[in-house]
């Protein structure tokens, strides 16, 4: 490497290293909340389906009415129905969130297909409030614009943190080297950082997208096909007089588009309007599916179909962003390894502040000692 060269990676060095440790400092916590919060968030089916009843043994009915059945959860939870998340097989709870919120906090009604019936509530309030807060700090459009900067800040802080690597002497020892004494605490930082920050920069690259749709779509537009406007017509208002169509057409409607898919999740608004509908298809690289199908709620006609296959290579980046996001790629495995990585960017933050710390301390506490041993060379 000639001197130039050198000297151009040193300064590069310094400049990544200064960016990199005060990123980490001024944002560190506001990372770390979030990072922790979404490792928690990522296994959200998982805690639902412990918290939730035990499902019931024995015969399984011929066929749920799921018209009947929505009469029944909605008299139980004493509110009309918010969201309902269908079980993959063999699991057979659906778990229904009703439209109580305080504060984005619901409740979640269990219903057993297998048994057809009712079978209790689950405790998940606690979690509709992590949930909030990750996406939106509990402070709704404006708090999804900050945690959409918090993400920059990751993003930025990742990036750094693995440059710096490049840009000193990366040896793969060097991922398996923890020393003892004040080194430990670098070692750490070290290790943690290089074997987590994939996921990281995974994580905050995908969360742009979910907090700046607009302005990650028009970039992508530069590059390569994206239609401007992929927004499905709203269904016109009905008079008010006009029943809300039942659970069970919706859910008819949607299976007649995709007959080869199965629904995982359904989206119902608060009185009229569109219902989405995600269905997933053998392939589909997210637990919920890759396709939506757009109903009416009034009248149970199908407003736009979205198959996944048929979509250019843009749709396509765009929805894999949020998949990746919310950990439903590679099934439990990485949902562990991406909740692991949340957990990391704590430890990260804790190891290099006292990296930062530390040294300041030590140079303090040798200062105070200066005077005293030169008045001790001074009287000898």
């Amino acid at each position: 490497m000639s001197e130039a060269s050198f000297e151009l990676r040193r300064k590069l060095r310094k400049v990544v290293y200064w960016s990199h440790r005060w990123i980490g400092l001024l944002g560190g916590v506001f990372i770390c909340l979030l990072a922790i919060s979404g490792g928690i968030v990522t296994f959200r089916p998982q805690i639902a389906n412990l918290l939730s009843p035990a499902a019931v043994t024995g015969n399984c009915v011929a066929q749920v009415d799921w018209n009947q059945a929505e009469r029944e959860i909605e008299a139980f939870g004493h509110s009309k129905i918010n969201r309902v998340y269908a079980p993959a097989a063999p699991e057979t709870r659906y778990r229904f969130r009703m439209m109580t919120a305080q504060n984005s906090i619901f409740d979640h009604v269990i219903y057993d297909g297998c048994a057809g019936k009712v079978t209790g509530t689950a405790n998940l309030g606690w979690m509709d409030w992590l949930v909030d807060f990750h996406h939106n700090l509990r402070a709704e459009k404006a708090g999804r614009t900050a945690a959409g900067w918090i993400g920059l800040l990751l993003f930025l802080s990742s990036l750094g943190g693995l440059l710096l690597w490049l840009l000193s002497k990366p040896g793969v020892m060097r991922l398996l080297r923890i020393r003892g004494g004040l080194l430990m605490q670098k070692d750490l930082h070290t290790t943690t950082g290089l074997v987590s920050v994939l996921l990281l920069l995974t994580a905050s690259f995908t969360s742009l997208w979910l907090c700046f749709p607009q302005t990650m779509r028009g970039g992508l537009a530069y590059f390569t096909s994206l239609p401007k406007d992929s927004r499905v017509p709203r269904a016109k208002k009905p008079g008010e007089e006009t029943p809300l169509a039942g659970l069970g057409d919706i859910m008819k409607a949607a299976e007649t588009k995709i007959p080869d898919g199965s629904i995982r999740e359904i989206r119902l608004p608060e009185g009229y309007g569109n219902v989405q509908v995600r269905m997933w298809r053998e392939g589909d690289f997210r637990s919920l599916g890759n396709n939506v199908v757009t109903v009416d709620r009034a009248t149970a006609t199908v407003m736009a179909t979205n198959l996944y296959e048929t979509k250019p290579t843009g749709d396509r980046v765009v929805q894999a962003m949020a998949g990746m996001h919310y950990g439903e790629w590679g099934g439990l495995l990485f949902r562990s390894l991406y909740g692991l990585a949340g957990f990391g960017a704590g430890l990260l933050f804790v190891t290099g502040f006292l990296l930062w710390w530390l040294p300041k301390r030590l140079a303090a506490a040798r200062a105070s000692k200066t005077p005293a041993r030169d008045a001790v060379t001074a009287a000898a």
